[in-house]
């Protein structure tokens, strides 16, 4: 079976933010309030190392999972600019645009290196671009909060396109 997650990655992620008691599981999902991934089996012996319990108390319901998961109604696909910016030592961002405006979006690379391989996703934000949902299959297997920018992307634009 083919996963959509990088394992290795993906396992140090759930380690981390369970130690820093940000994890939440259940329903299958697994989120750090920035990023929510749908749970994959590669997932559960991690899983059931830090919560010693593949059904632990969930504070989420399965309706509020659903409600983040679900694309918006008028998806707006955006592209991976594959490019980088470098905020310190410890923080790099990746760079996505939405082609018909030319405005950015910015996620935390850390969350974007749990993707396998991000080649075969598409990315979509909503109209107000809160929120960038990753697909994969035409299904959405994560959803990932931005990181806002004061300025610092100032020195980097995307043309909208021409069509329209």
């Amino acid at each position: 079976m083919n996963t959509v997650y990088n394992k290795t990655k993906v396992k140090a992620w759930i380690k981390k933010a369970y130690k820093e008691h940000l994890l939440v599981y259940g329903h299958g999902y697994i989120t750090d309030s920035y990023v929510m991934l749908v749970d994959e089996p590669h997932m559960h012996p991690t899983i059931l190392e830090v919560f010693g319990t593949l059904t632990p108390e969930c504070k989420y319901s399965a309706e509020q999972f659903q409600r983040l998961i679900n694309l918006p109604d008028k998806p707006i696909e955006v592209i991976d600019s594959k490019l980088e910016l470098v905020l310190d030592q410890k923080r790099r961002l990746r760079i996505f645009y939405n082609p018909e405006t030319g405005k950015e979006f910015t996620i935390d690379c850390v969350y974007f290196d749990l993707f396998d391989d991000p080649e075969l996703c598409g990315f979509y934000v909503n109209d107000r671009m809160t929120q960038l949902w990753i697909t994969y299959n035409n299904e959405v297997v994560g959803v990932v909060a931005p990181y806002r920018l004061k300025g610092q992307l100032s020195h980097v634009s995307f043309k909208p396109s021409q069509e329209g």
